[in-house]
């Protein structure tokens, strides 16, 4: 079968596809007929080797997955041939076909597009468990998001606006901040201007934001920090321009807490929590409040074009790759 195989960790445009063998489910496994692939930071980050774990070489990279049910092996009740799934992979998903264990697999309603939950397991079920779980994010409260053009934050737009909170979304271009606005953001900033916190401070009423949704880090995360209201959260997600060193004095000064947004971390620890995640993604799906049709549909055969306008922040919602 077709697949994209890392034989060296390098620079994720570079990948080509490869042929390799199909692997037939064992007991407690499935075997997948891919039918898309959402692209993240994570998977870019392990095909560099900059992950803090690195694969064994050769390795497929693709952890968030959606497909079709082919072949279950022995015990696996949950799931069937034909079913449409959602899944958290790790490794193998850039393939026509990936064999994992069947635990690791959600039942979708067929109702849902599959190209729409090719994300659901990396970017939209990061914002809802950090913004739910780890940030109590309410109903009338305000969310700041930065980086808010990408697929990481364009989801957590989308999840705050079904949450029912007011978004400012920060975003450095005139086309990402058009981005936003069609992902739902109520307001939308340059923060690549001096004047930006006095910007976002004013479209929180001057009494500071509640929530803070970082994937970006570096220089940013003092700024956004400051514009916390008492009692309010930041949330961190990644460090895309590099790790943020904040004074640890400002949580105590201004009351708030900066707690991390680890979701695989968590599903590793506590798989208990991907049912309820899952399940409410679906919901609101259905329910027409999210927009989970990817933005952006590459080929397998163009999957390092798809990482390359990633890693350099040209691409703007959700990518999807398809074999």
């Amino acid at each position: 079968m077709r697949a994209l195989q890392v034989e060296a960790f390098s620079d994720p445009s570079a990948l080509k596809v490869s042929d390799i063998p199909e692997r037939t489910p064992g007991k407690g496994e499935v075997m997948l007929e891919m039918a898309g692939v959402g692209v993240g930071y994570f998977d870019g980050l392990l095909v560099k080797g900059e992950y803090q774990i690195k694969p064994p070489l050769p390795f497929v990279p693709g952890s968030a997955i959606a497909g079709v049910v082919v072949e279950v092996g022995e015990g696996v009740t949950h799931v069937a041939p034909g079913d449409h799934v959602a899944a958290f992979a790790l490794l193998g998903g850039m393939a026509e076909k990936v064999t994992l264990p069947a635990q690791s697999c959600v039942p979708l309603p067929k109702e849902v597009p599959l190209l729409d939950a090719a994300n659901f397991f990396i970017a939209y079920a990061t914002g809802l468990y950090g913004l739910r779980e780890c940030g109590h994010l309410k109903a009338g409260e305000t969310l700041l998001v930065l980086g808010a053009s990408g697929t990481t934050g364009s989801t957590a737009i989308e999840l705050g606006k079904a949450m029912g909170a007011r978004v400012i979304a920060c975003a450095s271009t005139e086309e990402k901040r058009q981005r936003c606005l069609k992902a739902g953001a109520d307001v939308v900033i340059d923060y690549t201007q001096e004047t930006w916190r006095k910007e976002a401070k004013a479209a929180a009423g001057g009494q500071g934001v509640d929530v803070v949704y970082d994937p970006v880090g570096g220089d940013l995360a003092e700024p956004a920090l400051r514009l916390l209201a008492p009692g309010g959260r930041y949330l961190v997600v990644g460090f895309v321009t590099g790790i943020a060193r904040i004074p640890l004095n400002l949580p105590l000064l201004k009351r708030c807490a900066i707690i991390g947004v680890n979701w695989g971390g968590e599903v590793m620890g506590n798989p208990a929590v991907v049912p309820p995640v899952i399940s409410q993604l679906v919901e609101w799906t259905l329910a027409g409040k999210l927009k989970t049709a990817p933005d952006h549909v590459y080929p397998m055969a163009q999957a390092g074009e798809a990482f390359a306008a990633l890693f350099e922040r040209r691409s703007s919602g959700k990518i999807v790759v398809t074999p």
